[in-house]
């Protein structure tokens, strides 16, 4: 039987999504001279920016998955009102550290906003549309990308030395978790 682990969507704001990243946007304002607000975005092997469409779907999932050479980061460019969930970074030496499914959060993406994941920050591996029909994404990656991803519905997952195109990646059983899924509580 599975369990379904609800979660409340809150507001993205740098004290709430402190632990898993960082916000961007302009720090500092004047009216008359630029001002450049620096971020922490940091990359192995090659920086990528790719952009991606994001069509509704179920506010629903099972998965999440983790990055270790890259600060992911999303910046919206178009498109509905959108949740992305995560829980904090686990210890990266110990791939059977994952997140406890209470740890999970969903928050709403500021549209004006762009955010960073934390190295090994867990996160959904989409974006959730609320009121629209999908939405365009600005991603900044790196190439390799090594990543690991948790499937809570059957207790399995992997280790991929490079996301896409590692077509044998390394796969893991997790013990205690099995029948587990998220859903997004409609805001």
């Amino acid at each position: 039987m599975t369990k379904t682990y609800v979660l409340a969507v809150e507001p993205m704001e740098d004290e709430s999504f402190q632990p898993f990243g960082e916000l961007w946007y302009a720090t500092k304002q004047s009216s008359d001279h630029r001002i450049i607000s620096p971020t922490t975005y940091d990359h192995d092997g090659k920086s990528t920016v790719e952009v991606i469409w994001q069509p509704k779907s179920s506010l629903r999932f099972y998965q999440l998955e983790r990055h270790f050479g890259v600060t992911q980061s999303f910046v919206q460019l178009s498109g509905g009102t959108s949740v992305v969930c995560v829980a904090a970074p686990t210890d990266p030496d110990n791939l059977y550290d994952i997140p406890s499914p209470e740890d999970v959060r969903a928050f709403l993406i500021d549209p004006s906003v762009g955010f960073s994941f934390r190295r090994g920050t867990w996160h959904s591996l989409d974006r959730y549309i609320l009121n629209d029909v999908g939405a365009t994404f600005l991603i900044l990656n790196s190439n390799p990308n090594p990543t690991q991803l948790v499937n809570y519905q059957t207790g399995q997952g992997f280790l991929s030395k490079d996301l896409d195109v590692d077509h044998n990646p390394k796969v893991l059983k997790y013990n205690n978790i099995s029948e587990i899924e998220f859903e997004i509580e409609g805001v």
